[in-house]
């Protein structure tokens, strides 16, 4: 795969990321590639002068790649903007590995020199999950998330009640403060944390992880991402549905949201070397041995 028409976005609140934001821009000009910053309403400042400025959206249908300099959390952001037009990115984190952002900042230029020009990479496809929200028997809203889809009590402390189906089998009715559907890649994230498996990014499942449920018995359960899974809201509360942790949206009584496998992957570039083995054992520390 060739890249020549290559996106960057940053997080420019640091201006640290934003000095390499340029740097990577201009030494990537250098190679006679064409880049295209996107910078929102920094773009105006002095240091973006020279370089083709905007908004990634503008420009989707001449990208071939992009890339991402702060962290995972700026990649979720990203990915659901690109991956409906099949542009692989690359994540360089800004200090702290990260499990998609996986080249460190320092090493960037000549990592990302030998990716470009030596070919010298691997490609990932991500699955991603797609949600629709319905209403009255009405699609009232629709997302997709790359970590997960969670489904929480609001600012009321109460627990919610809902009922889980999946391929038109009746799986559970639960009360909890909520529940994960968490994609492979978000198995590491929150999904984690509420004590759900760690899955490989290749693998075709899905999880789905109550978040403390009344239930003891209730455990995290993995599902074939062929799998089409409805949750009901059965109890009048203040209910959210979160996309990877950006994106909200208020859930009535009575409201389904409907989980699928997005018909799309997102595509991860990879140094050569990359292990994702590794990244877990340097993540969560297990490289440590018992005394």
């Amino acid at each position: 795969m060739t890249f020549q028409h290559i996106g960057l976005i940053g997080k420019y609140k640091s201006v640290a990321l934003t000095k390499h934001v340029v740097s990577l821009a201009r030494y990537l000009q250098s190679l006679g590639l064409q880049i295209y910053v996107d910078c929102g309403d920094y773009c105006k400042e002095d240091k973006f002068a020279s370089l083709t400025t905007g908004s990634l959206q503008d420009w989707l249908n001449i990208l071939d790649l992009v890339i991402v300099v702060g962290g995972d959390g700026t990649l979720l952001s990203v990915a659901r903007g690109i991956v409906n037009h099949d542009i692989p990115v690359l994540g360089i984190n800004q200090g702290k590995l990260g499990f998609m952002t996986d080249i460190a900042v320092n090493d960037m230029l000549t990592v990302i020199s030998d990716i470009i020009i030596h070919h010298n990479y691997t490609i990932e496809s991500r699955s991603m999950l797609s949600a629709a929200i319905i209403r009255n028997q009405q699609e009232v809203m629709n997302s997709i998330a790359l970590n997960d889809v969670v489904i929480s009590r609001g600012a009321i402390g109460n627990m919610i009640e809902f009922d889980i189906n999946i391929d038109g089998q009746f799986v559970l009715s639960q009360k909890a403060d909520g529940v994960i559907f968490s994609t492979p890649t978000g198995s590491t994230a929150y999904s984690l944390a509420a004590g759900g498996p760690i899955m490989h990014p290749s693998s075709s499942v899905f999880s789905i992880v109550p978040i403390c449920p009344q239930s003891l018995t209730n455990r995290p359960l993995v599902v074939h991402d062929s799998a089409t899974i409805v949750f009901d809201l059965i109890r009048e509360n203040a209910t959210q549905v979160h996309f990877d942790g950006q994106e909200c949206f208020d859930l009535h009584l009575n409201d389904q949201v409907i989980l699928t496998k997005h018909p799309k992957q997102l595509k991860i570039i990879h140094p050569h070397e990359y292990n994702y083995f590794k990244t877990l054992r340097t993540k969560l520390d297990w490289s440590k041995r018992v005394s």
